[in-house]
């Protein structure tokens, strides 16, 4: 019934067991299975053979692979850690001196600066690169073969090349610096003859001077003509010659009348400046000249190391070349020999497994497929079906209620010596036994049927709620015959109303995943009216050709009038403990008015002192006033008995003054004190401060105790954001509690407040006196509602209680206490220095 129930449970055979042993009935007593026996060639050794010896090529095959593998690995990583890289480097060293063979003579024909910098910039880093090159190549050379004879010759052909480009850096440095030189002696003689242009145009524009200016435009003719030249003897004479014309340009000058006179004198003396002087034109030309042979021979020299670099570099290639190539040949080789070695391995792999399956085929497979032939068959119980195979599942359903035949019409074939016969035999063997076991079965279903009928508990098989199956029980619960629960048009009927959609819901999902569900509790209904609580579990069966739903039905009506008792009798706990939490409630706001109003009685006594005395001091002010205004009017008023009034009229001001803010700042404290504790707002406050306040408001309840001193340590900057009400509560509760419980009022007492920040967001507060302290069995009920010591004399117990509650409640914090008695007592407050909001 899950569909009574959307459970359902099956009826599970019992497990097969052995006939003889469950009741003695079966037809024909278990035999004994066939003898194993041991062989020494049999199918299992054959197989291992072949498998070993087709494993053991296979192994041979691997071995040789990874031999080969290995080899060729070791060989190109030779090739591309060593050879190939040489290659590379020597190829790029080649290539590198290819650039300073064309740059050198760039450098050499240089005619500016920016030039001469650029070209000689490119040769430094191609010489540095060179240099880098050879220092690659030697590094690769030391970590190759060191024995072999030609990696030896090219070590040496590497250390050539490298001496020979420290030379020819030698070499470019000096070439650089002669075509310095040559370009700046350049720039001097071509500055000298711009100046000696512009000399020539200022003796144009002298007076005629005769012979002298002929001799002195043929001298500077010569001197522009000069600087061509490029025989350096030939130019050292004409600069001898231009130096014996001025000096007979001189002697001219001297006969000549002035102003002209002294113009051919500074003349000649710029003549002779910027011909002959040290830095004139002639010896720019000569420096030039001499710089620029310098730099040919230099040049000469640097191709001469250009060539014998290149030649050692050509013949380092070569050789670097020569043998990478034999390594290629011989890793080729290599490849070539263990490609063979490896086929031919794999064509006799090939040959045994062609064979092991062709031995596998005659002596193993043929024999099994018969064998599973013959079990077709045999279990079919048709000798000659031709459909009963492996596709034809059907042939292997016998049905239960037929007797199994004894004898098989088709035996399993046992023929051969070998553990195919010994499988053969053993199939045999349990086939005749399921047989055996199949009878067994047929039985026990009967005896699981009787059970069924016998049981206690209410068993029903129904499809759509249509009933297939009741037994007695089931019947016996609803007030019916089996037969009339039978004819009951659908199980709804005797279910109530609110449980028929979940039952039908809870059938569908049965139907659909086979799965059990929980047990399941509804109302249901008698033949005779009377209703009934039923508990039902279950699950989908196969029934008559068809899913199904069997439930197993409990009548739990009994147990449910039981829990609803208990239902009745906890709703009334409950009530009942509401009520004694608002009657809680309302003592814990007494206790807190009563505390307020004792605040309130002891401030009202404490005010009343200084307010008598101030309405004394004021009726006395009076009373001065009515007596001088009388003197004035009367006009008696003498000096003296101004000065009188004006004394004791300042005094009794002073006295006004004093006692009236000594009764404001009472009133000032008790109202900050009274509205938190009354209205219990949030705002943010200095503790230190705000104690002070309570201190103030409470000291009239203890000022009578001379003896008792009460220390506050507090940081006067520590600000909480939280509810003062709630801490002047439980700080005037802590205090209270002291005084009435701990300190003896004629004894000296002393009470400590402390309060300090743990990290940024947690304040430590802590209350202690050193009074008579707590008994070991009593500390742990301090703070439990209406528990106190002192029951007799006042107190309510609900002190500790209100404090407890304040502190983790609205303060969200925790509270501890530490005492011994005659040793005092400390209570201990964590809570947030910025409390939650409510």
């Amino acid at each position: 019934m899950d569909g009574l129930s959307s459970t359902a449970l099956s009826s599970p055979p019992l497990p097969a067991r052995d006939a003889t042993v469950m009741d003695g009935t079966a037809r024909r007593k278990p035999q004994a299975p066939p003898p194993s026996r041991r062989r020494r060639f049999g199918i299992a050794v054959r197989i291992t053979l072949g498998l070993s010896v087709m494993a053991l090529l296979v192994l041979l095959i691997g071995g040789v692979s990874m031999s080969s593998f290995r080899l060729f690995r070791a060989e190109v990583a030779a090739l591309s850690t060593n050879t190939l890289p040489e290659v590379i480097t020597s190829a790029e060293l080649h290539g590198s001196l290819q650039k300073l063979v064309a740059q050198l003579p760039q450098l050499a024909a240089a005619a500016s600066t920016p030039q001469r910098r650029s070209i000689y910039d490119g040769l430094v880093t191609e010489l540095d690169s060179m240099q880098l090159l050879v220092a690659r190549m030697r590094g690769l050379m030391k970590e190759g073969d060191p024995g072999a004879g030609e990696r030896d010759g090219n070590v040496r052909l590497l250390e050539q090349t490298r001496s020979t480009l420290l030379i020819l850096a030698a070499t470019v440095a000096d070439l650089n610096a002669e075509v310095t030189r040559q370009i700046e002696y350049g720039d001097r003689q071509a500055e000298a003859a711009r100046a000696l242009s512009r000399l020539a145009a200022a003796i144009e524009s002298m007076p005629d001077t005769g012979a002298w200016a002929a001799r002195i435009g043929a001298l500077m003719a010569r001197a522009a003509g000069a600087t061509q030249l490029d025989h350096l003897s030939r130019l050292k004479g004409e600069a001898r010659s231009a130096e014996r014309t001025l000096a007979e340009l001189a002697r001219l000058s001297g006969g000549a009348p002035d102003p002209t006179g002294q113009m051919m004198s500074t003349v000649q003396e710029e003549l002779f400046s910027l011909l002959v002087a040290p830095g004139g034109l002639f010896e720019s030309a000569i420096d030039r000249l001499q710089a620029r042979n310098r730099a040919q021979a230099l040049t000469g020299q640097a191709q001469v190391l250009v060539e014998t670099v290149e030649r050692s570099t050509r013949a380092l290639y070569d050789s670097i070349h020569d043998q990478s190539a034999e390594r290629t040949d011989a890793l080729a080789a290599l490849i070539a020999e263990r490609t063979r070695t490896v086929m031919v391995l794999a064509g006799t792999s090939l040959l045994l497994a062609v064979c092991v399956y062709f031995f596998f085929r005659r002596f193993l497979s043929t024999r099994l497929v018969a064998m599973n032939r013959a079990v077709l068959a045999r279990l079919s119980g048709n000798r000659q079906s031709p459909h009963c195979g492996i596709a034809a599942p059907a042939c292997l359903t016998v049905p239960v209620d037929q007797p199994v035949p004894v004898d098989p019409p088709f035996p399993v074939p046992v023929d051969g010596d070998d553990e195919i016969t010994d499988i053969g035999a053993s199939i045999r063997y349990f086939i005749e036994e399921i047989d055996r076991r199949q009878q067994a079965l047929a039985d026990n279903e009967r005896r699981f049927r009787d059970l069924v009928e016998g049981s206690i508990q209410g068993i029903v098989i129904h499809r759509d709620f249509h009933v297939l199956y009741a037994n007695d029980s089931f019947a016996a619960m609803l007030g019916m015959t089996v037969a009339e629960v039978v004819a009951l048009p659908s199980l709804l009927s005797v279910v109530a109303v609110t449980e028929r959609q979940a039952l039908i819901e809870g059938y569908d999902r049965l139907l659909e995943n086979g799965q059990s569900t929980p047990r399941r509790r509804i109302r249901a209904c008698r033949s005779d009216g009377a209703g009934l609580w039923v508990e039902l579990t279950g699950r989908r069966v196969d029934w008559m050709d068809g899913p199904a739903i069997q439930a197993v039905v409990v009548d739990v009506t009994r147990e449910v009038e039981a829990e609803h008792a208990l239902r009745q009798s906890r709703d009334a706990a409950e009530r009942a403990l509401d009520e004694l939490r608002a009657t809680q409630a309302s003592l814990i706001q007494a206790e807190k008015m009563a505390s307020l109003g004792q605040l309130v009685a002891g401030v009202a006594h404490e005010v009343n002192t200084p307010i008598g005395i101030t309405i004394t001091g004021a009726s006395q002010l009076q009373a001065l006033i009515g007596e001088l205004s009388d003197r004035h009017t009367a006009n008696a008023l003498k000096k003296s008995d101004f000065q009188r009034f004006l004394s004791d009229g300042m005094e009794m001001a002073s006295l006004i003054l004093s006692n009236s803010t000594r009764a404001a700042n009472l009133v000032q404290s008790f109202k900050l004190v009274a509205v938190d504790q009354s209205s219990d707002e949030r705002r943010p406050f200095l503790l230190r401060d705000y104690i002070d306040e309570l201190l103030r408001s409470l000291h009239p309840t203890y000022k009578a105790r001379t003896a008792l001193a009460i220390d506050v340590a507090c940081p006067a900057d520590l600000e909480l954001d939280g509810y003062p009400g709630a801490l002047s509560q439980i700080l005037t509760n802590l205090i209270m509690n002291a005084l009435v419980h701990a300190l003896d009022p004629e004894q000296p007492g002393r009470i400590a407040i402390a309060a300090r920040l743990l990290g940024p967001d947690m304040v430590e507060l802590s209350v202690g006196d050193d009074g008579n302290g707590i008994a070991p069995d009593v500390l742990p009920k301090i703070f439990d509602p209406f528990f106190t010591t002192r029951r007799g004399a006042g107190g309510s117990g609900l002190g500790l209680h209100i404090v407890y509650n304040l502190v983790t409640g609205r303060l969200h914090g925790t509270i501890g206490v530490e005492s011994r008695p005659g040793e005092g007592t400390r209570f201990t407050l964590r809570f947030p220095r910025v409390t939650a909001a409510a």
